[in-house]
């Protein structure tokens, strides 16, 4: 049962440890219900000093749990290395955090090895400002009916947004 002292604590060996607090899987759940229950007695006796502390605090919880697994998300990518104590709703948090380091790397050293990704020559739908492609080069800006190559990841995304189409290929 989570209780004011409890999320005290937490802080306490959060802010003092380089890992991860264990937590128990339903925290955010708890958290919840004890907020609400403060809520309810905060209506009736009018205090709300510890409400208002405990919501702090809870909040400084999860912004020191969320700036460590930022940077697990990087030692991950480069060691492999997978933390331990994450709560449900933070390994989805790490896996993307994960997966858009990797996919900025790898950006990175297609542009570092002078490699080029596959064109995709796309229709404009609209007009789009200039944009760094997948392989980090500049494209645009384009206007609505312009016909241009781009980087195959980046025509996908500009399809599946309504900004343009793939054209048809003269052959």
């Amino acid at each position: 049962m989570i209780t004011y002292d409890t999320l005290r604590r937490i802080e306490q060996e959060e802010k003092g440890s380089a890992k991860l607090v264990q937590l128990p899987e339903r925290f955010l759940q708890e958290v919840r219900e004890y907020m609400e229950k403060k809520e309810e007695i905060t209506k009736e006796k009018g205090d709300k000093w510890e409400l208002s502390t405990a919501k702090q605090r809870f909040s400084d919880i999860m912004d020191i749990r969320e700036r460590k697994i930022v940077s697990f998300a990087l030692s991950f990518v480069r060691s492999g290395s997978f933390p331990a104590s994450m709560l449900p709703e933070e390994k989805e948090l790490f896996e993307g955090i994960a997966a858009m380091i990797k996919e900025h790397q790898g950006r990175r050293e297609m542009a570092m090895n002078g490699e080029r990704p596959a064109l995709k020559a796309v229709a404009f739908l609209q007009d789009i400002p200039q944009f760094v492609g997948i392989d980090m080069g500049c494209y645009g800006p384009y206007s609505k009916g312009d016909i241009a190559s781009v980087p195959e990841a980046n025509a996908k995304v500009l399809v599946e947004k309504g900004a343009a189409e793939l054209a048809e290929s003269g052959s």
